[in-house]
């Protein structure tokens, strides 16, 4: 019996794999060119000045005014509740949302994402339920 030796079987894999091969050898070949582009690429702008930001000094902050009152505002508005009046956040330990019907603590996440001009203050709970809301978050 005849014996193929194994450098003709390997002859034969690679003119039966021909273009699979070539195709590989293409990716390869775009992929380290890729790569080094952008390595070069980041040589060269690592030698580039660093950007640098700077803020102009400013005279003096100047108080931004709530619209009819000429109040500055604070970090803590006032809120509107439905009747009209204003109220402080030492007042008004439940808000909700005219977008909604749920209620919610002054210190909730949810709560602190509620627009000024959206926000409902409620005294209690019995108050908020009385307007129609539900309970959300009560953390």
């Amino acid at each position: 019996m005849f014996v193929t030796p194994p450098i003709y079987k390997i002859k034969e894999w690679f003119i039966s794999h021909q273009k699979n091969l070539l195709l590989l050898v293409g990716v390869l070949l775009v992929g380290i060119l890729a790569f080094e582009s952008g390595f070069l690429r980041g040589k060269l702008s690592q030698s580039a000045e660093p950007l640098v930001v700077s803020i102009p000094a400013a005279a003096e902050p100047q108080a931004i005014t709530e619209t009819g009152t000429g109040s500055p505002l604070t970090g803590v508005e006032p809120i509107v509740s439905k009747s009209g009046e204003k109220q402080s956040g030492a007042n008004c330990p439940l808000v909700g949302s005219r977008n909604s019907n749920l209620y919610h603590l002054t210190t909730c996440a949810v709560a602190k994402r509620i627009k000024p001009e959206n926000k409902v203050c409620f005294t209690s709970k019995e108050d908020a339920e009385k307007r129609g809301y539900a309970a959300g978050c009560l953390k």
